[in-house]
């Protein structure tokens, strides 16, 4: 026996790329107050006139080391993104925050 188990779907000598597929943690509510950037699997929005992100703090651990990705986790940690000069970048609506949301946090994660 080669400890393999026969029900095991792939075969010897055949590579196989087995990929675990989330979203956004905060889900896809598409509305005026939060958005899914599904290429890096963060939420980000406006709140009082200042753009936020998903961000990984705590839940880095999840990542698997893909830092510029967002980790499936329970926790919902998030930042306040940076502005074009290094200030929080400002908004009225979650479509101000689109060309922030891989700006990177102007602090720590938090919950």
């Amino acid at each position: 026996s080669s400890g393999i188990n026969a029900e095991w779907p792939l075969r010897p000598g055949v590579c196989s790329l087995l990929v675990a597929v989330h979203g956004c943690s905060w889900g896809y509510k598409e509305d005026q107050t939060m958005k899914c950037e599904v290429d890096n699997n963060c939420n980000y929005g406006c709140h009082k006139g200042y753009c936020w992100s998903q961000c990984n703090g705590a839940c880095a651990v999840r990542s698997l080391g893909v830092n510029h990705k967002c980790a499936e986790c329970n926790i919902k940690e998030w930042c306040w993104q940076k502005g074009d000069y290094g200030g929080y970048a400002q908004c009225s609506t979650v479509d101000d925050c689109y060309n922030y949301r891989f700006n990177g946090c102007t602090g720590s994660c938090t919950v």
